[in-house]
Formats: C-alpha cells, structure tokens, sequence
C-alpha cells in the first residue's frame, strides 16, 4: 500500500520546544530535502515566561530563587497543548525534541522541572551543556545567512558570548567556529539589575577588564580571518538575542527611509551607525527621539521591558568596542534554537545551497536553466560581480513568470517588493542586500514602469545596497543587476511560456573596450530602434525588408545620435577610495532572424526598449554596455 500525500508530508515534520532564558517558543517545521535549507515553518508559537527573570525576581539584588510551581504547571500545560497540535500535523512522537538551555541549566530546582515536563507530556528535555550550546546557536547563525566570516556576539538575559565563525567557504558548507568562546556573566537581564544597583562607570570598567584578561588569557582570532580584516578595512561583526536585535530595529527605526523595516534578520549596518547609537544610550540613558515625520514614539518589535534594557545594552557594546579589533560592519540575526537544530540535521550539500535560489525555486519554470543560459550569454561573466551571476540571475529566471498572471500596471510593482513582503519575503536565510538586488532586478524584467512612489522605493532599494558594502563595487553590482532584469524583458518577452525555442536569438558579448566587428553567418548589423524608427532613413540595403534597413546616415554626427557614448580616453569617474577609475565598455549583440524580428511587433518593441534602458543606465556610469541588433540571413 502506498503513501499517502498526507503522510509523506508529516513525515518530514518535526516539532521543536526551545526552553529559552526569555520565553517558550513552539514550532513545527518541514525538513524536506527541496527546501530544508530555508527551514519552512508551518506553525509558531511562544509563552512569553522569562526563566531568567522569575529564578532572579528582585530588583534589589541578584539572589536566585527555584522555578515556581505554578510557573512549571503553566509551561506543562502549554506543552500539552503543542502535543495536540503536533498530533493534528501529523508530526510523529519520535520527530518532537524539547531543548532547553542556560536558563533551566542554572535552576535549583531543574530535575523537578524536567520530571514534571516528562510526566505532563511524556517529553524527554535536552539540556544542552554549555559546549553543545555553542555549536547549536553557531549554527543557528549560519542557518540565518549564506556566509559568514567574522565575530560573532550572543546575547542571552543571564550571559554573553563572543566567539568567531567562519562558513561556507568557497561554496562547500563547511563550517569553522571558536570551541573556547568567551563566556561573561553580563546578559542584558544581568546588566539592566546591576545598573540600578551599581554605578555605571565602574561597571563598564569591570566588562572591559573582564574581556581584556579572557582576550588576553586564552583567545585568539585566526590570523587569515585578520589579514582579510586589514585588507577590507575591518572586521564582521554578527550578532544574535533578543537585546541585540532590539538594538537592530531602533537603528531600523531611526531611519524612516529604510525600505525593509520589518524583517530584522539579515540586516546589516555600518559599524559607525551602531557605535553612535550606543554611545547615545550610554550617555543619555534612554532611547532617541524617533525621526522628524514620525508620528509615534512606538519603536517597532521593541516591547517596554526591551526597551528599558537598551541603555544597559550599549553599557556593554561600549565596554566591548573598546577591545575588539576595527569593526566594518554589522549583521543581525534572528536565529534560535530551532534553526539552530535544524541546520544541524542538514548534510553538507544542503548546507551549501543559497536560500534565495531554494526560496524561488518552486516557482521556476520547467526549463528555467534554459533562460538562465540564455542571460548568461549575454553578460561578460568573469567581468560581473558573483553575487549577481550566482546568486541574483538563476533567482530571477526562477521568479521570472510569477506574476505573469497580474495585470499590466501591477507587474513590476508587485515584482519590486517580492522579496519584502512578496512570495518569498518569509524565507529564512536572505539578507536585506539580496531581497532588495532580487526586487531591483524582478521589477526590471517586467519593464520597470512603476508610479513615483515606487520609484522612490526603488531608490531606497538601492542606496541600501550602496551602504552595505565598497561604494563602487556597490555601484557595478546595482548596474549589472538592472542589466539583466532588462535583458531577462526581452527573453521572457520572447519566450513567453516557459520554453527556450531554438534559433530564434541569442547574445553575443564581443568584448571588454573592443570594436564591433562582423562575425559568422552572414550577419548585418542593424541598430533597430534607428532603423525602425526614423522615416528619413537613407539608402536601404537591399538584402534587408525597407522597414528594417540600415540608415547609413546614423552616427555620422556622433554627439548628436541618442547612440553614442563618449570615448573610454575622454571620461573618468572618482571612487570612494579616491583613485580614478576609467569606465568600462562592453558590445552585445542580440542575434535574431529576420523573420522573427519582421513578423513580431512585441518582439520589435522589446529590442528597442532593451537598447534603449542600456543605453540610459550607461550614462554616466563605470559599466557601459551597447546593444547592437544583427539579423541572420537565411
């Protein structure tokens, strides 16, 4: 008898209880191999109980108390209760694990809370040891991102870790983390009661003794992960916990202009946006006003009690800057226990797989590799940032026809925004720079006409990704991702169902600063917006259709003709880095036959558009590209 669907689904089902320092959060999740890397969840849940604080309850003093029992009695029930809910999932006794960490590691009374979780729910309870702790959060860090390669920070209520982890070298899913972390007793539940209680200074003097003598003792950041640091002008720092994340959307919040303000994860800030703020909260004691327009002093996902312990946050941050190495820049995580545990059930090829290509996979069409070598020929490759040819264009052809189905007007707004509140904007793993590439080049594919206020949307896409990294580097990436949304309007345009019909057209870069020269098959050269456009064309090459002849006439007054651009020798542009750089020219040639390029008005207007959109993002940029047409001669 064969499976049922029902049951093959909840057979890669699996419940996890995170008993955490600051709250119990439920959650069933799939780990199926097509999309275990982005860890899809189907259902969450949290009791928002603080064993930290009910162990540590005075505000006067630091003195522990056992877990009440009628705070046990409340967390049993709210774990019979997800019992049923895995029941109703389909998901399997032996597919539910119940982790718990420091908080119920320290607690008195911790066997008598084990006991009454195992006679309640008939759920045997991890407690992770510190050292399995390290490596399920490490994890958890990774699972968040694609690469990482830096300090890492963890913030709990009761304590903080600073380790550094390196991972997925060169594609390969390994991952290197610190087995000998620095463990501190400065949580931000610690922190926030010792400042009412002790004076400010003294206790950002004992944080930074404390992390000099453990830096000092037995620590040390791997010399390659240092020499990188010297090269790119600091190191990464990465950071996860509810203080640290807090801390991230009042950044966030700062800055009303921030297109993605409600996913935390995946942020990243310079290193001098967190240190301002930081040393504000140390200064003043209490959070900033919000920006001018801003209506309410609501800071968004930061409840009262996190925002009471911010100041106590930037006590610590302080204290830490002082001692680590030049930091670059800053990354927030949002993952816990659950990604943590189940990146670890991950095989090495899983983890290696990027989450933006696993996210819009589904929605590929059959043949989207076929697009995909299509856009590749028409890209210099070895010239292009990697994360537009790795990561952004096999993304892109698999999102290419997923709004097919929307009106007109809708489709490269809806495209835009596909990444942040679109069909993918829940996947886990993405960074902030790769949903906004994905939104700038899914909203050039369908043409790119979008209202002013979208257009301003656009704008804020992109000066996040102009802030994330080198600024010129940022600018070619930026560039080349708006080159290949475009290009992929006329391939779908083209080939509109999903299919790659052959000799119908092709690309052909010619190369790097070189004429264009005539090739195989008896091509001519056609610049087919001229050609089709201007009524006043002059002699008509006779092995051509009238509509579709040359007009010799075109570039013969060069500053004139909406084609030309200036020569390499005449224009210079200065880098953020104060060198000049001279721009770059490549020659495309769309290869289509003649029949095709006759009989289809739709694939006319399209080649025109894309020589058009070249055309404009080539002004006054380090990357030119000019599209030619040439037509293939039966």
């Amino acid at each position: 008898m064969s499976d049922t669907e029902t049951e093959l689904i909840s057979r890669s089902l699996c419940g996890i209880v995170d008993i955490g320092t600051n709250g119990i959060r439920f959650s069933i999740s799939s780990k199926s191999s097509h999309h275990a890397r982005i860890m899809p969840c189907v259902f969450k849940d949290r009791l928002g109980i603080s064993l930290y604080e009910i162990q540590f309850p005075y505000k006067d003093s630091l003195e522990q108390i056992p877990i009440p029992n009628d705070i046990i009695s409340e967390i049993v029930n709210a774990m019979k209760r997800f019992k049923l809910i895995c029941e109703d999932f389909g998901v399997s006794e032996e597919s539910v694990r119940v982790i718990a960490t420091e908080a119920t590691r320290i607690a008195i009374n911790k066997d008598q809370f084990i006991t009454a979780i195992w006679k309640g729910t008939g759920w045997n309870v991890e407690v992770l040891t510190p050292e399995e702790e390290t490596r399920i959060t490490t994890y958890s860090l990774v699972a968040s991102f694609n690469d990482v390669n830096g300090l890492y920070l963890d913030l709990t209520g009761g304590s903080v870790q600073l380790s550094w982890v390196k991972c997925n070298l060169n594609g390969s899913g390994e991952i290197e983390y610190c087995h000998n972390p620095i463990t501190l007793p400065y949580g931000a539940s610690v922190i926030t009661k010792r400042l009412r209680l002790e004076n400010k200074i003294t206790l950002f003097n004992e944080i930074k003794s404390s992390f000099i003598k453990q830096i000092n003792e037995n620590w040390e950041i791997p010399r390659d992960m240092m020499d990188m640091a010297a090269k790119n002008g600091g190191i990464d720092l990465w950071m996860r916990g509810g203080g640290l994340r807090s801390l991230g959307h009042l950044l966030l919040s700062q800055n009303k202009d921030y297109p993605i303000q409600t996913i935390i994860n995946g942020t990243s800030v310079p290193f001098q946006e967190l240190e301002s703020m930081t040393d504000y909260l140390f200064l003043k004691g209490k959070l900033p006003s919000p920006p001018l327009g801003k209506t309410t002093k609501r800071v968004f996902k930061v409840s009262e009690k996190r925002a009471l312990q911010l100041p106590a946050v930037s006590v610590l941050m302080t204290a830490l800057f002082d001692v680590l190495p030049k930091i670059k820049t800053v990354y927030f995580s949002e993952g816990g226990v659950r990604e943590g545990t189940l990146y670890s059930y991950l095989p090495r090829d899983i983890r290696s797989q990027n989450p933006v290509v696993v996210a819009s996979r589904p929605y590929a069409p059959l043949l989207s590799n076929k697009y995909l070598d299509l856009l590749m020929t028409a890209i210099p490759k070895n010239k292009v940032p990697s994360i537009v040819v790795d990561l952004i264009a096999p993304a892109l052809c698999n999102l290419a026809f997923v709004h097919a189905s929307y009106p007109k007007e809708l489709q490269p707004t809806a495209a835009l925004h596909v990444a942040t509140t679109g069909i993918i904007s829940g996947c886990h793993g993405i960074s902030h720079l790769i949903r906004a590439l994905i939104g700038i080049a899914l909203c050039n594919r369908w043409g790119g006409n979008i209202p002013e206020t979208e257009e301003l949307y656009m704008q804020s896409l992109e000066n996040l990704v102009l802030n994330d990294s080198n600024r010129m580097q940022a600018r070619r990436i930026v560039w080349w991702t708006k080159y290949i949304g475009t290009i992929m309007y006329v391939i779908c345009g083209v080939h509109p169902g999903g299919n790659i019909r052959d000799n119908v057209f092709d690309f052909q870069v010619i190369g790097n600063n070189c004429r264009l020269k005539s090739t195989t098959k008896k091509m001519k050269e056609l610049l087919i917006d001229e050609a089709l456009l201007d009524s006043s064309a002059g002699t008509h090459n006779e092995s051509l259709p009238k509509e579709l002849a040359l007009s010799e006439s075109i570039g013969t007054n060069k500053e004139q003709n909406d084609d030309y651009i200036p020569p390499l020798t005449q224009t210079k542009t200065l880098s953020t880095d104060g060198n000049e750089h001279y721009p770059t020219e490549y020659e495309v040639l769309v290869n289509i036959g003649k029949d095709d390029l006759k009989t289809s008005a739709s694939v006319r207007a399209r080649i025109i558009t894309l020589q058009k959109k070249i055309r404009k993002l080539s002004r006054g940029n380090i990357e030119r590209v000019k599209v030619h047409v040439q037509v293939k001669e039966d």
